[in-house]
């Protein structure tokens, strides 16, 4: 037997719930490896202070029942913590979108500025615009600027 199979028969062996085989074989691994004896001595030793203080300050004894009933107690307990937020984000978050989503529509109706008031009314000057100088021309010059063009370009 290995300590590893001998770890898991140890607590066994000291309950008694182990088949005479099995303690043979147990002891004999106790004999030969002092790790494990330490730990069969220890397992001992508390089971049998355990005992003794039980059957001197205990004057009940529980049910069998009891362990079930207090497990599920805990159990209930656990869930009960766990299903219990302590912020409530369920109710806060949709409050808190259906806001933003109140002040974002009621911006665009009714603080928005309109299209009136960011368009310039008035149409920008260009500079070095060829056609405003024509028509800075005199009645005579603007004859002969017309002439040069048919001149060059052609009647057409």
């Amino acid at each position: 037997m290995n300590c590893l199979e001998a770890q898991d028969k140890i607590i066994d062996l000291v309950l008694g719930e182990i088949s005479p085989l099995e303690k043979q074989q147990l002891q004999e691994h106790l004999e030969h490896c002092p790790l494990c004896y330490e730990e069969f001595k220890f397992l001992n030793d508390c089971i049998q202070i355990c005992i003794a203080e039980k059957a001197e300050t205990c004057k009940c004894q529980f049910q069998e029942t009891y362990w079930d009933e207090f497990i599920y107690t805990v159990h209930e307990r656990v869930i009960q913590e766990k299903t219990t937020p302590r912020f409530p984000l369920r109710v806060v978050l949709p409050i808190a979108a259906s806001a933003l989503a109140a002040i974002g529509i009621s911006y665009f109706l009714f603080f928005r500025p309109g299209p009136e008031q960011t368009v310039k009314k008035f149409a920008p000057t260009y500079e070095n615009d060829t056609y405003d100088e024509v028509y800075d021309l005199t009645p005579e010059e603007q004859q002969e600027f017309i002439k040069m063009i048919n001149q060059r370009y052609g009647d057409q």
